[in-house]
């Protein structure tokens, strides 16, 4: 496979940078030989690397009992730059800036200022400026998760009843303020990069993702007090966003037309989920009765629970193994894992961030998630290089 051509030349470094990315220390013969690609092919693309700072030698390896040149390992450097993963709830914000192994570098938690919807993301990120060039690192993008339905390769939100927006162009205007690419995602889509990421070894590829957040009424631009509930659905190793971007908007079985909110459970109930226990388990009951056939169509590796789920793990297990067991034995049938994440605040925050390093990594012609907002290699080392100069 030769370079002929700019798409050509970005196909292979993506492909060389994702291997490094993967199996970090691996030499230029182990990824020729890994990549089917001319030996030739990866010293040059191994030299653009090292001059733009990407990788480094790490050390010279033992010859091989045939002789030759000893293998030298590469690495990816964690420092050639950064990416800001922004949260936006009713309720607050979340942000967290990443390096390129996922490694937080700062992270902040707040309530929204008090303006419109553009120009409250504007003051966060402002404000979150002069923290990201204290690490010394180049900012590489920008990635917002939010509740709705979202067009990620378009960079446009089709609609967020949260924030009362309706197909609302996010990414051109903040891409021009910024100089970087800016990317935006539903948040529960953002926990199911966050998973790909985070799983890159292990060829994870098959999984859904529950995200679990209380909404209070008060809060800024909120409507509704109570859970709401995202569901983010990794498909061969890429996020489905579904034919209208749509994929993961959830209603429970229980939910009727003309109800407001995600399911037909008592408003006053709702009100009550966080606080008192019989209101969460009935809660409870009615989300995962709803998911069961989801699990059983779909047929994943593993289903992640993440927000405040994930806080109450082990009484969410009692609930399910009481009231719900038909979920087990799904999960049991199938071979799927139950698996509860952290309830860190800041983890949709991380999987924004870890959105961009995936499709920076991802293979353009093989890739089903190509951005409206290019994260091609040429624009990350005029990035960088602007930074240095």
């Amino acid at each position: 496979m030769q370079i002929n051509n700019s798409f050509q030349k970005n196909a292979n470094i993506s492909m060389v940078a994702q291997l490094l990315w993967k199996v970090p220390g691996i030499s230029r013969v182990e990824i020729a030989r890994r990549l089917d690609l001319y030996r030739s092919t990866v010293s040059n693309i191994i030299n653009t690397l090292i001059e733009n700072k990407v990788v480094f030698e790490e050390k010279e390896g033992d010859a091989m009992p045939q002789g030759g040149r000893k293998p030298i390992f590469l690495g990816l450097n964690e420092r050639f730059g950064c990416v800001l993963g922004l949260e936006l709830q009713p309720s607050g914000f979340h942000a967290v800036v990443l390096n390129v192994f996922g490694t937080p570098l700062f992270s902040r938690s707040a309530a929204l200022p008090d303006l419109p919807f553009n120009e409250t993301a504007e003051s966060i990120i402002d404000g979150i400026m002069p923290s990201i060039k204290a690490t010394g690192m180049p900012l590489l993008g920008i990635c917002v998760g939010l509740p709705g339905i979202v067009d990620a390769v378009g960079g446009r939100i089709v609609k967020s009843d949260p924030f009362r927006l309706t197909d609302h162009d996010f990414s051109k205007p903040f891409t021009a303020r910024y100089g970087v690419p800016v990317l935006v995602e539903n948040d529960a889509n953002c926990l199911a990069w966050y998973e790909l990421a985070n799983n890159r070894g292990n060829d994870l590829k098959n999984f859904v993702c529950l995200n679990t957040e209380y909404q209070t009424e008060g809060a800024r631009f909120g409507e509704t007090t109570g859970m709401s509930v995202g569901i983010g659905v990794a498909i061969g190793g890429a996020v489905y966003p579904g034919s209208k971007h749509a994929a993961g908007e959830f209603v429970s079985h229980s939910w009727r037309s003309g109800a407001n909110g995600q399911t037909g459970i008592d408003p006053d109930l709702m009100r009550r989920v966080r606080t008192d226990d019989a209101a969460f388990a009935e809660w409870t009951v009615d989300l995962f009765g709803s998911f069961l056939p989801v699990v059983a169509v779909l047929d994943p590796e593993s289903v992640f629970v993440h927000g405040e789920l994930a806080r109450r793990g082990e009484y969410v297990r009692e609930i399910l193994a009481a009231r719900v067991p038909q979920f087990g034995a799904i999960m049991e049938r199938t071979g799927c894992e139950l698996r509860f994440g952290t309830g860190d605040d800041c983890l949709v925050a991380a999987g924004a961030a870890q959105m961009f390093y995936m499709n920076l990594f991802s293979v353009p012609a093989c890739s089903n998630n190509e951005l409206g907002t290019a994260l091609d290699w040429d624009s990350v080392f005029a990035i960088t290089a602007r930074h240095r100069a």
